[in-house]
């Protein structure tokens, strides 16, 4: 009888191991095989952007609850995509008569002005996949290709990486023309020409897009860059786009756009360059990274749990030039 009872409390405590060793198994594993879960939003849902984590949150959100309405009525309704294909809504800075000029004073914020290097650079003109079809005769999809590039389920944290940057940059756009405050974009030259346009044929989605986020604003203006794939304006524009600036008396300038060490470097270096680098920065909260330079490892750095863009790792891999692509020493500088 002893050694039966002996027998049985051994093999009660083989068996309470046996389970702690699969459970820790499976704890392990599961651990391994598991990677933390990307956070997506609605594809257009309109996040508080960069560089208003100062300002008064009821101003940010009614701000934003304006972008919204008039996204869901006025810029969905076919009359209005229609137009939105057909011609630019913004205003070329060089049509902007001298005279004028000083009218656009009052759109400085607190006496800045923001540039923007080819936004959405990516998904027009990177990303090989056509996200629309030739749309049937009076019918136009309410989603633009951003939004529509949104909603594709990230298959990893590089891909999450640039659909962040891209929601940021949008939502910057619209939050900033609705707000009225002075946007210079650069533009890509003759792009409706360009190889590389994923959109070439049909209707001109970048176009479209460029309209929707500037919200026929006047405090957006454009200068088109010498190239579809470089980020220098003519030597005519730089010169005037400097006048104006001067004009109208704009202490600080902050760039952004894409692509780190490109198109984003092309614009600074000839912009600091012709003017000297006082009151110019490249801005690491607005700035693209190529996807060229992404790793799996830089985008788990750079990706916040909440799916968002780091300012504090972006803002030091700028600094360090992490991605190894930058050629020229940048003033850089964090929005207020």
């Amino acid at each position: 009888m002893a050694l039966k009872n002996q027998v049985n409390t051994f093999r009660r405590q083989c068996e309470n191991t046996l389970l702690y060793v699969i459970a820790l198994i499976f704890l392990l594993t599961g651990c391994a095989s598991t990677s933390p879960k990307i956070v997506t939003y609605p594809p257009d849902k309109i996040l508080p952007p960069v560089g208003t984590s100062s300002m008064d949150p009821q101003k940010v959100e009614k701000i934003i609850k304006e972008i919204q309405v008039r996204n869901k009525t006025v810029e969905d309704s076919p009359e209005w995509i229609k137009r939105a294909y057909k011609r630019l809504m913004i205003r070329r800075l060089s049509n902007v008569s001298e005279k004028e000029y000083a009218d656009y004073k009052k759109y400085l914020d607190n006496g800045a002005a923001y540039i923007i290097v080819h936004p959405a650079y990516f998904p027009f003109f990177h990303y090989p996949k056509r996200l629309s079809d030739t749309p049937k005769e009076g019918f136009y999809s309410k989603q633009n290709i951003i939004e529509k590039f949104l909603a594709l389920p990230p298959p990893d944290r590089r891909f999450a990486v640039l659909q962040a940057q891209e929601r940021r940059t949008r939502d910057f756009i619209e939050f900033k023309s609705t707000e009225e405050k002075l946007i210079i974009i650069i533009i890509p030259k003759n792009y409706h020409r360009y190889s590389r346009y994923t959109y070439r044929k049909g209707p001109d989605e970048y176009m479209r897009y460029l309209n929707e986020i500037t919200n026929f604003s006047k405090s957006v203006l454009f200068v088109e860059s010498r190239s579809a794939n470089r980020g220098y304006p003519s030597e005519e524009d730089t010169i005037r786009l400097m006048e104006f600036l001067l004009s109208i008396g704009a202490k600080k300038i902050y760039i952004g756009g894409g692509y780190i060490g490109r198109c984003l470097e092309d614009f600074y270096a000839e912009f600091t360059e012709e003017f000297g680098r006082k009151g110019i920065y490249l801005v690491p909260e607005l700035s693209d990274i190529s996807p060229r330079e992404i790793s799996n490892s830089l985008a788990k750095r750079i990706l916040t749990p909440d799916g968002r863009i780091d300012i504090a790792v972006a803002t030091t891999n700028m600094k360090r030039d992490v991605y190894n692509v930058q050629e020229v020493s940048s003033d850089i500088i964090n929005l207020p």
